[in-house]
């Protein structure tokens, strides 16, 4: 079910199937590692693959080299700070990978819609909402 996702946002943000891929897995690692486990077991269990992309993304942030600003998000920000390193390591890892954090933006929005329409629910922002610091930017809530 999850390669659906991956091939429309692939067509939406003009991406490689592989990119795309690339770019969910590091937003589901970043929903598995920082976001409420009850919530994100519902979400995963809802969406058959996504856990399996989700561990694919840990790579994106194994080697946070982050530069100066990520190693400070992580010691000075709490757990929003933590948050923040994280998605600052992804976003270098997926920059390498020609995803830039407009195609991220492309991508993000479909991606709540698409699990909306398969579950009939709003999952997705309902985890977002439980990650301190980038879950309210995330829906728009900051």
């Amino acid at each position: 079910m999850i390669e659906e996702l991956v091939e429309q946002s692939a067509v939406h943000a003009g991406l490689s199937q592989d990119q795309a891929r690339s770019a969910l897995s590091g937003a589901l690692y970043l929903i598995q590692k920082h976001g409420e486990p009850a919530k994100v077991a519902d979400l995963f269990a809802a969406i058959p693959g996504s856990s399996e992309l989700a561990d694919a993304g840990a790579a994106l942030t194994a080697n946070k080299g982050g530069g100066l600003m990520a190693g400070l998000m992580s010691k000075a920000g709490g757990s929003s700070g933590a948050v923040m390193s994280d998605a600052m390591a992804m976003n270098q890892q997926l920059t390498r990978k020609g995803v830039t954090i407009s195609d991220m933006q492309k991508i993000l929005p479909l991606a709540m819609t698409w699990v909306k329409q398969k579950t009939g629910e709003d999952k997705l922002r309902g985890v977002f909402s439980t990650i301190p610091g980038l879950g309210p930017l995330l829906i728009g809530q900051a």
